[in-house]
């Protein structure tokens, strides 16, 4: 793996105003998911590149013609139904802006994301792996971009049926990165993001994909939400034996452990947290009176979902919310009698970052950079990484 930038090196006095900063030899990647799309505001100037390694745009799509495209249409004339989060052409002004400022952040394109159908079809066969990879190698080339992330999250799964999959795309997903690796070579990056569900490991081809890949990222969140039966935590680093289901393993330690018992070098792991939170609404209050592990009744926020620039300003110790702090999990989360929020906080996220250098890990992720504008999270991350 390269190792992309050297933390205990850098320059405690850089800023990010200064132009032309440099990131050689830190020795974790710090990573955060940029949305393009519309209703995800950001300019250059909210970009901290002095504190990323990384910065992935998300998220372009696999068109009809099996090529990478900012434009997704899966049926002829019939948008997909995450097309809403695809790349607008008006970002990239800001994104040639942020290349400028920092001209060491590796800048890669992350292709697909949750729902994102195309990829069993494109990996089907080596004619239309060919135009995609020969399609990648131009779009980097028109963006001037350091590398692709492949954000396939259900090959062989299919995820329910809500994409199209084959037993096949186990041997497939290895064709596909086999090609990306001898037309891109080795100057530019390649990476792709795994769930921490069992089958996953059971659906990949590690020992073939492994070496020809700069980073896996590791999807640590969403362990519990909407779907579930009680309140939890969706991002804990580690289970709480009070959790009902704790039986099920869900951590981002239990994780971690999983990829490396597999035989996955731990370097290659990128661990990822959310900056946003998971919201439960109508939940009981329990022996302990905070909700925690509690039967619910809905959820008020589209999909459960808040942003952390939203939970700080408007929920964390404010408008009757309690924050608490689970010491077996190493989380937060918030209660007001009848809502309950799962989330991270820059306590939480030190703790993920002290065990990414427990564990020898290859860095840290987030998803996303917009909710977390004001940078508390990555500053956590950073300041912990660092030292």
């Amino acid at each position: 793996m390269v190792l992309a930038v050297s933390l205990l090196s850098f320059s405690e006095n850089l800023s990010n105003t200064k132009e032309n900063i440099t990131l050689e030899d830190k020795d974790y990647k710090i990573i955060a998911y940029l949305p393009c799309w519309v209703g995800k505001d950001w300019i250059a100037e909210d970009i901290q590149g002095d504190k990323l390694t990384h910065l992935y745009l998300a998220f372009a799509r696999i068109n009809n013609e099996f090529k990478i495209s900012n434009h997704d249409v899966r049926i002829p004339g019939v948008p997909d139904t995450v097309s809403s989060q695809t790349i607008i052409d008006s970002i990239w002004e800001e994104v040639r802006r942020v290349q400028k400022k920092y001209p060491d952040l590796k800048i890669i394109v992350a292709v697909g994301g949750w729902g994102a159908d195309g990829f069993s079809d494109m990996a089907a066969t080596k004619a239309t792996r060919e135009i995609f990879v020969d399609s990648v190698v131009e779009y980097l080339k028109k963006y001037n971009l350091d590398g692709i992330d492949i954000d396939w999250e259900y090959p062989v799964d299919g995820g329910g049926g809500t994409i199209e999959a084959r037993k096949e795309d186990k041997e497939n997903f290895t064709e596909v990165i086999k090609l990306l690796r001898k037309k891109l070579g080795e100057d530019k990056e390649i990476s792709f993001c795994t769930n921490v569900s069992g089958w996953f490991l059971d659906v990949i081809e590690w020992e073939e994909v492994v070496p020809l890949v700069n980073s896996i990222n590791v999807m640590g969140y969403d362990y519990q939400g909407p779907w579930s039966e009680n309140t939890a935590h969706h991002s804990n680093l580690y289970i709480n034996p009070q959790d009902p289901v704790a039986h099920w393993g869900l951590s981002s330690d239990a994780a971690i452990k999983r990829f490396i018992n597999r035989g996955i070098p731990a370097e290659k792991l990128v661990l990822g947290f959310p900056a946003y939170g998971r919201e439960f609404h109508g939940a009981q209050p329990g022996e302990n009176g905070d909700g925690l592990f509690q039967k619910y009744q809905d959820t008020i926020w589209p999909g459960g979902s808040i942003p952390y620039t939203i939970l700080k300003q408007y929920y964390v110790n404010k408008n009757n919310f309690k924050r608490f702090w689970d010491d077996d999990a190493k989380v937060p989360y918030l209660y007001d009698g009848e809502t309950f929020i799962t989330y991270e906080d820059p306590q939480s996220v030190a703790e993920k970052a002290r065990y990414v250098k427990e564990m020898d890990l290859g860095g840290i992720m987030y998803w996303e950079y917009v909710d977390d504008i004001e940078n508390d999270l990555l500053n956590s991350a950073y300041e912990t990484l660092k030292k």
